[in-house]
């Protein structure tokens, strides 16, 4: 792809010309646009790891030149992914529903982003679910949603007022009952379009939830959609880190070729797992998700110690790397899960990105 139909490029340049906060809102809204049209944002395969391949690709496409715009698309495929991949029974209503759901967001190319996750400062605060009939009515904020501006529709999970089960919703992004704050990052962070958004009243019809009624079921779901995402993460850092390395000349140590061996390794076996969760669930899922997160793990360690490398030398790429640390699941908790003290290199403290 040339540079001048490459539509990453196309964005960057375009916005870079923006000369105030409100033009670079609408030509980032423009270019994103043409960049969801060019690339494929809705990938779907014969199996799990067809589809995982389909999406790791754009991941890395877009990371590879710019990271906050990676992140950002990654926010959009990891939960669609996981929508489209998680083992649902046939004929039951949640099968149903997505099938609809699915059928509706592929064919009109529909941005999904994900908001409330768990991130390095803690959760969101609770929401406010009313029942009105069969339909939900939402109120509350998320503190960070990424592609807050072009997003058609936002996944997210709260709790029931009677405490008896969770709610997974995806609810419309347009319409007066949605707003959305200003960007919570500066720079060149900025591409992420991580915003906060408020419900007041927001309507979640039937067909858009489903009620999860036990804690089993619930984390079970948890653990495989941060899977998916702790997977697609690490193909973005990593096309980023071998951006960087090539366009620095950056060394390679020993330690590091050996961490990209057994990344291989893991990853293999994750995607093996992506297709084995329909048959032993719960115990494969919660084997993905010890695995997604040992990738996670490794991939923020080299991503560290490259910004490490790049300090003097391009600081900004530097800060940008430094933000996988504290995203879900952090470094810190997956630490304390295996019993473990961080590497000196990842004492520095990043903010926290929504995934």
């Amino acid at each position: 792809m040339s540079s001048s139909t490459d539509p990453v490029a196309a964005l960057l340049a375009a916005v870079d010309r923006a000369p105030d906060a409100d033009t670079w809102r609408e030509i980032f809204r423009h270019q994103f646009l043409k960049l969801r049209e060019e690339l494929p944002l809705h990938p779907v395969g014969d199996s799990a790891a067809q589809t995982f391949e389909t999406a790791a690709q754009v991941a890395r496409t877009v990371s590879g030149p710019c990271l906050p715009l990676g992140l950002a698309v990654v926010m959009h495929l990891y939960p669609l992914c996981a929508l489209r991949s998680v083992p649902l029974p046939w004929f039951s209503a949640a099968a149903r529903r997505r099938a609809h759901l699915l059928c509706r967001i592929d064919s009109r190319r529909l941005v999904l982003a994900n908001a409330g996750s768990e991130r390095g400062q803690g959760a969101h605060a609770p929401l406010t679910v009313t029942r009105q009939g069969d339909v939900l009515l939402i109120d509350g904020s998320f503190d960070y949603v990424s592609l807050a501006h072009v997003a058609d529709l936002v996944l997210f999970s709260t709790p029931m007022a009677e405490g008896r089960s969770t709610v997974f919703c995806i609810a419309d992004m347009q319409g007066d009952t949605v707003s959305i704050g200003e960007s919570r990052f500066p720079g060149a962070m900025q591409l992420s379009d991580t915003c906060s958004v408020t419900l007041r009243q927001h309507r979640v019809p039937q067909h858009r939830y489903i009620e999860v009624p036990n804690e089993t079921a619930l984390n079970c779901m948890s653990v495989y959609q941060r899977s998916w995402f702790h997977l697609l993460l690490a193909e973005a850092y990593l096309s980023r880190v071998e951006r960087l390395h090539e366009q620095h000349a950056l060394p390679r140590p020993v330690d590091q070729l050996a961490s990209l061996n057994e990344l291989a390794c893991l990853r293999k076996y994750a995607v093996h797992l992506l297709n084995d969760t329909g048959t032993q669930l719960p115990r494969s899922v919660a084997e993905l998700g010890r695995v997604s997160a040992a990738i996670k793990l490794r991939v923020s360690w080299m991503a560290q110690a490259t910004a490490s490398a790049l300090r003097g030398r391009d600081d900004a790429a530097a800060a940008e790397l430094g933000y996988i640390r504290l995203q879900p699941t952090s470094d810190e908790r997956i630490l304390r899960s295996i019993e473990a003290m961080p590497p000196p290199y990842a004492i520095h403290r990043s903010p926290a990105v929504h995934p």
